[in-house]
This record gives structure tokens, C-alpha cells and sequence, in this order.
């Protein structure tokens, strides 16, 4: 019934959205798409050459200071492409030398030292090593997964060109932190207090590949155009980011040719029959999971869910196979474990029974917590393509267990902040996604964590598992980081304050090749614009 009824919504949402649109979708010609000679799904980096990429979004682009966020991560996406980065991800998901000429290492690996390119910003002034500085102090200030950068002591510019790093512990995958969008290189003479950053991002300079042309915050088109001062030449002289809210309004626009790149497509794309040679369709499993989080903090309004054994039986009745088969229609798998497993080689199924259901000792652990009767419960929900239909599922899940889950669909989705800010909801669904699976843990379980925060986790629920992945962020030895991280899922599942369902899975539309413009998948919260020459492999 549950699959008969989302299809039915699909077709009447499709449907009414083509009889109101009649002819442009977007209120843009099919003839400004981007396919060319150079421009297609078959184009090598090497030889590309697109003159405007149109990329229908989910979001508005109202900042383009990712500190300081507004709405949804488009306007991550796009601070991203503008931004200059010591290190920036490449298609692969690999940080790569982008600012940076030269990188040495000390023997006891604590002291890392960046020179510099000669580069200058969109305006032509010099970008200089007090910059990244900057940058790394704004990061600190906003708090924002703080947790990435935390085995930093501190960094100082010995000259306009040098950077010195010195770190309290060994870091192998610093260059995973400094590729994140947080650390955003921007002059430090115009963003070094609050007031002039708020000022300066009206109107930012690039360091980045491509600047900002047209950007008014609150509409639905922004332009970026390539940026002349960078370092190497982008593949793309426009993009065109154009708000397209509905999923179904989306695929109808780039099954029409007005749209070159999309994200987060209704399932029915995954059906449709495309012509390979013009519609790249796929489903991208991202570096992430889908959850349910808890409000661990002290306005949580409901008492049960402050129970551990609460959350735990929650985690043992809720049916991760039957929402990753029906909401996701089986393109990507239930969790056994915290962590994601897509290309992940720490990954590792922690969860009791693999994370299959179990609802017999779900119940006894509602009984020995004194809720066998069950409880009322709100659950909001960011309105994204998939995401009702996984709600609906949880609901009905935990009624095998008396609980009684009302479920706020958030719109837009980006409105969810409205409820985390206020710090009085009670459990969520979301996501969770990170470069690495040390990364991704620790925006749980380490003080400064995103959704540490995001959760009001004390810390000293959080304290051994922030040791242990300091431990096993500072070590080379598979063995010992596998061994750190069993102990922090260990302690995840003890506490069930966030319940992992299944990989985060997105689909996805391209008109031209991978790795000239399209988000980084998995990661969804950075973008590639392709270079030649391109990033630096060493």
C-alpha cells in the first residue's frame, strides 16, 4: 500500500506540475543547454570547453560564507567553487594541492609547512599566507565541526608565501580537514571581524576557480563565472544555478533539455529508459548515513527519550531493511554499523544482529525502562526526495513497541535549523556524511562535533569516545585505528543517542561528463568545476 500510494503521489505531483508549467519549465530556452562538441557526456577533462552548465538546485544560494549558514547546501556547494583552498577535492574525493606549491612534514610528523603559489584573488590582489591564517581563526571562532580541526596547536605565517603549522598529535588525514568547505581562504584585511565579514560577503572576491556574477540573496538564480586570476583554467565559463524547489519539477526540466546538472531526483528517474549518449542518470551512494538523532540536552521536553535503554530499543525495533527496500527501492543498503560503508575500509558492523530487527528485545528493554506502554513522540523531517516515505516507515516500525511517532515534514528543508536552534525537539530524522569514517564519527562523538552540537550532547558522554578517536586519528596501523573505532561503536550503540538506518543515497543527472561540474558524490556539501591543468596527484 505504502509503495502503491508514494507512485500515486509521484504521477499527480508530475502530472499538475507539467499542466501548470506548459511550455519552459524554468522560464529558460532548451537551446542555452550545455551539450556541445566539447561540452557532452563523453567529453575528457582534457579536451573540455563549456561555455554556460545550467544546474538545476534544491536550494537558494543566499551566502556565500559557509560559516555563516542560511539555507540549504547549495549555498555550501557554490562558497566551495569561489573560496580559495589549500587543498581542495578532486572528482575522486581526494583533498588535492591547490594553493599550496609545496608541502614538508617534520619527522615526528607535528610541524607541516605549506608555501604558497603566487596567486591572487578574482579583484588581482596577492592571496598571502595570513589569509589562510584567517582563515583557520574564523573556522575555530564559529564552531563549525570544530572537531575536524582540533589537533591543531596553532598555525603562523612566517612570510606572505609560508604557512607552519604545529600540531598536538600526529594528523595523516589533515588534508582531509583543510580540503572541508569551512576553510575558506578570502582576504584577511576585509573578514578578519564579524562586521566586516558580514559586509565583505555581500560581494566577495574568488579564490577559487569561479567567482560570483550574479548573486542576490533570496532569488533563484545565481551565476558564477570563471574566475581569470586563478591558477589553472576552468572547464566552464558559466554556471548558472537556478532554484527548482519540487524534485518532480526538476527531473521534468532536465528530461527537457533547459537543465544540464541536478541533484536529489524523485525514484522514478531510476526507471525512466535515458539516452546514455545525451542523460547521465545515477545513483550516487554518498560518504554518510541516514539516522535518527536524539535531543540530549537539557530542553528536551520528552522523558523517555533520556533513557538509554529507550533509544537503544528504538534502535532494535526500527526496520532499516524495509526502509532502505521501499523509501530507497533497494539501491542502497541498511547499516550494520555507524559508520558508511561506501568505499570505506574502516567500516564495520557493530550494531546487535547486524542491525537486523528485533523487536522481542526491543520490548523488553521499553518493559525493563518502565515504557512498555509506549509514549507520544515529534519527529521532524527535512522535506527531501525519499525522506516521508523513510519517516513513514520508522513510524510504523515503533509501533511494535507502543511508541506513537508524529511526523513534522520541514519545508523547506532547510527550515530544520529553526528546530535545532531552538534546542527543544525531541528526536529527528537527518544525515550524517564526512570525507572519512574518523571524520564522520567524530561530528557524533567528539566535543565540537556538528551533530554533537546539533544534539546538545554533553561531553562528558562524549569524553572516551573522543579519546579514542584521537587515538585512531593519529595512527597509520589499520589494526589500531580498526580497534579504536569498534570501541567507539561500542559505546555508540550503548548509548543510541544517534541510530544509524542506511547509506545515504542520492540520484543524480548530468548532461556532460563526470568531473567537469556536478557535486562531489559522495560528499553532496563540496562541487568539482574541473581544471586543466588539473589538480596536482602528488
Amino acid at each position: 500500500m505504502l509503495m502503491r500510494n508514494r507512485t500515486r503521489r509521484i504521477l499527480v505531483s508530475l502530472t499538475s506540475t507539467l499542466a501548470l508549467l506548459g511550455g519552459s519549465l524554468i522560464g529558460i530556452q532548451a537551446t542555452q543547454a550545455a551539450p556541445s562538441a566539447t561540452c557532452n557526456t563523453r567529453t575528457k577533462l582534457a579536451n573540455a570547453n563549456c561555455d554556460v552548465i545550467i544546474y538545476g538546485a534544491l536550494h537558494r544560494v543566499q551566502t556565500l560564507d559557509p560559516l555563516v549558514p542560511i539555507g540549504g547546501y547549495t549555498e555550501q556547494q557554490m562558497s566551495y567553487i569561489t573560496q580559495g583552498k589549500l587543498y581542495r577535492f578532486d572528482n575522486d574525493g581526494k583533498p588535492r594541492r591547490d594553493l599550496v606549491a609545496s608541502a614538508t612534514i617534520s619527522a615526528d610528523k607535528k610541524t607541516v609547512t605549506h608555501t604558497l603559489r603566487d596567486a591572487k584573488y578574482s579583484d588581482g590582489t596577492a592571496i598571502v599566507a595570513a589569509d589562510a591564517v584567517n582563515a583557520y581563526e574564523r573556522w575555530i571562532a564559529s564552531k563549525r565541526s570544530a572537531s575536524y580541526i582540533d589537533a591543531v596547536e596553532k598555525v603562523v605565517a612566517r612570510d606572505s608565501k609560508t604557512l607552519v603549522w604545529t600540531l598536538k598529535r600526529p594528523y595523516p588525514d589533515f588534508n582531509f580537514a583543510l580540503a572541508q568547505e569551512f576553510f575558506g581562504i578570502h582576504p584577511a584585511s576585509k573578514t578578519d571581524t564579524e562586521a566586516k565579514a558580514k559586509e565583505y560577503f555581500k560581494n566577495p572576491v574568488a579564490g577559487g576557480p569561479m567567482m560570483a556574477k550574479t548573486f542576490v540573496p533570496g532569488t533563484d538564480l545565481f551565476v558564477a563565472v570563471a574566475n581569470p586570476n586563478y591558477w589553472a583554467k576552468p572547464v566552464v565559463k558559466e554556471i548558472q544555478v537556478r532554484t527548482i524547489p519540487d524534485g518532480n519539477t526538476r527531473l521534468a526540466a532536465f528530461q527537457a533539455g533547459e537543465i544540464d546538472y541536478v541533484m536529489e531526483l524523485p525514484l522514478s528517474a531510476a526507471k525512466t529508459k535515458w539516452d546514455k549518449s545525451r542523460y547521465l542518470v545515477t545513483g550516487e551512494k554518498d560518504s554518510g548515513v541516514f539516522m535518527l538523532a536524539f535531543n540530549m540536552g537539557p530542553l528536551q521536553p520528552n522523558a523517555a527519550l533520556k533513557d538509554a535503554r529507550v533509544r537503544r530499543a528504538i534502535s532494535l525495533a526500527v526496520d532499516r531493511a524495509g526502509i532502505m527496500r521501499t523509501a530507497f527501492a533497494g539501491l542502497s543498503k541498511p547499516s550494520c554499523g555507524m559508520q558508511f560503508e561506501f568505499k570505506n575500509d574502516y567500516y564495520l558492523c557493530s550494531l546487535p544482529k547486524d542491525g537486523k530487527r528485533d523487536t522481542a528485545a526491543a520490548r523488553q528493554l521499553m518493559k525493563e525502562a518502565g515504557y512498555a506502554n509506549g509514549f507520544k513522540v515529534n519527529m521532524p523531517v527535512p522535506n527531501r526526495i525519499f525522506w516521508q516515505d523513510a519517516a513513514q516507515i520508522v513510524k510504523d516500525s515503533l509501533r511494535f513497541i507502543n511508541i506513537d511517532v508524529t511526523i513534522d515534514m520541514v519545508t523547506p528543508d532547510s527550515n530544520i535549523s529553526n528546530y535545532i536552534n531552538k534546542r527543544d525537539w525531541e528526536m529527528m530524522w537527518f544525515g550524517n556524511n564526512a570525507a572519512t569514517g574518523i571524520l564522520q564519527l567524530s561530528n557524533w562523538f567528539k566535543p565540537g562535533g556538528v551533530w554533537a552540537n546539533n544534539s546538545n550532547v554533553p561531553n562528558a558522554l562524549i569524553t572516551e569516545t573522543e579519546k579514542l578517536l584521537n587515538e585512531a586519528a593519529s595512527s597509520e596501523n589499520p589494526a589500531v585505528i580498526r580497534e579504536k573505532l569498534a570501541g567507539v561503536e561500542k559505546i555508540a550503540f550503548e548509548q543510541s543517542i544517534f541510530i544509524p538506518i542506511g547509506t545515504r543515497f542520492y540520484l543524480s543527472g548530468s548532461r556532460i561528463a563526470p568531473g567537469l561540474v556536478n557535486a562531489l558524490l559522495p560528499g553532496q556539501l563540496q562541487f568539482v568545476v574541473g581544471t586543466n591543468p588539473p589538480l596536482p596527484k602528488d
